[in-house]
């Protein structure tokens, strides 16, 4: 079994590259990758939606690979299977080649990025997951602070070509060793009668070891798991809609609020320092608060921030205000992801949960860019805030639903226990 420390930190390298080589590089090779292709730059950020959606099929059958195989082995593959599709889109000669080699990377996107560190260290750290995987997002929350940076000095030395090799490379002289080495662990057991997160509490399979599991969830029956699952998948689709949308069109938000161009640079690179900042507020929450309690307030900064932006556009304060507000849900909201269904389920079946739920945010992430770019052409930037403000205050109240039903059932489990 890895010390979970050494998990942590080698885990949190593969992060930054996996982030860094995947999801984040469009933002900075699209265009030359178009340029060097003949193509539209759309077109090209169309193969990276392709990506996402294949990721979104994936993810279900990549948790339940990790669930019944271990994070060792099929995290080591997935970095080898990413390296492969970066090499094809290195070779790409026009848009086929673009898709095939999105098509490789997200087979195995959600693998080799938060879903299947998240299953390895809840096998890893068992009772101390929850902390682990707040460490871990902490060191991940950098990877586009240190890739955007390196992308464009190598492909403005280099080229996007020889770019793609070396994020290549580094999948596969990096990432494949550090996974084989740091996510050893036992893996769950899964029975032929399918996923823990689809079963009542009494049809788990035993604990794999003696000490019984660390995380046993909150032993709800198959109704409440269900209700559960639901709510979770719900409040996680419609933040996956303005998380990508946001990622996408930040700038052009600010910009479309009336503020200048040095005031909206600035305001955009507040976002990484207030993630980092939440994350490290909420690691020192833990001692007092359990997951479920730290949820709702979490969301509850994502529609605040676009009541800031609503209420006092063209002011900079309110967008410095409004992007930190953002930041700080953004980070928060990725530690929601991985902490708050552990806390649920338990850890039998997460990495299967995981991809569950992920499916559908990871196809209406696909489509968000493009969709909210219509809406705005459209209708103007007021309007895409508003519709992004119901979003986010509808995934808010998801997540207030939960964790009050979540608090009723473990009230009535004590209560029967008595």
């Amino acid at each position: 079994m890895t010390p979970v420390g050494p998990a942590i930190a080698a885990l949190g390298v593969t992060q930054i590259v996996g982030w860094g080589t995947t999801h984040y590089m469009p933002a900075v090779l699209a265009a030359p990758t178009a340029a060097g292709l003949g193509l539209a730059t759309t077109t090209v950020l169309g193969a990276l939606s392709w990506g996402l959606l294949v990721a979104g099929l994936a993810a279900r059958t990549a948790g339940r690979l990790i669930d019944r195989h271990g994070a060792r082995k099929v995290m080591s593959a997935a970095s080898a299977v990413a390296a492969l599709g970066l090499l094809v889109l290195a070779g790409a000669q026009g848009l086929a080649g673009l898709l095939v080699g999105w098509t490789l990377i997200g087979l195995v996107l959600r693998t080799i990025l938060y879903d299947g560190a998240f299953a390895a260290l809840a096998v890893i750290a068992g009772a101390g997951a929850r902390r682990a995987i707040s460490m871990l997002t902490l060191l991940g929350g950098l990877a586009s602070t240190i890739f955007w940076p390196i992308g464009h000095w190598l492909s403005a030395g280099i080229g996007w070509r020889e770019t793609l090799l070396c994020y290549a490379a580094l999948n596969l002289l990096v990432c494949v060793p550090l996974h084989w080495r740091f996510t050893a662990g036992p893996a769950a057991a899964v029975d032929e009668r399918g996923s823990d997160a689809s079963r009542g509490a009494g049809d788990r399979p035993p604990a794999s070891n003696g000490g019984g599991d660390p995380n046993p969830g909150l032993g709800l029956d198959e109704r409440q798991r269900r209700t559960a699952l639901w709510t979770l998948a719900i409040a996680f689709t419609l933040q996956a809609f303005v998380a990508s949308t946001m990622a996408a069109h930040l700038v052009m938000l600010l910009d479309g609020l009336g503020l200048g161009a040095g005031v909206v640079v600035s305001a955009a690179a507040l976002m990484g320092i207030a993630q980092v900042v939440a994350r490290l507020l909420e690691m020192l929450s833990q001692r007092w608060f359990d997951a479920v309690a730290v949820a709702p307030p979490s969301v509850a900064l994502l529609p605040a921030a676009f009541v800031v932006a609503l209420a006092w556009p063209g002011s900079p304060v309110a967008a410095a205000l409004f992007v930190i507000l953002y930041g700080c849900a953004n980070g928060l909201f990725t530690i929601v992801r991985g902490a708050l269904p552990l806390a649920v389920f338990g850890s039998r079946g997460y990495g299967e949960l995981l991809g569950t739920v992920a499916g559908p945010a990871l196809a209406v992430a696909a489509l968000a860019p493009v969709t909210f770019s219509a809406l705005v052409d459209a209708t103007g930037t007021r309007t895409g805030l508003w519709v992004l403000a119901a979003l986010s205050l509808g995934s808010f109240a998801a997540i207030s639903v939960l964790a009050v039903r979540v608090r009723r059932w473990t009230r009535s489990t004590d209560r029967g226990a008595r």
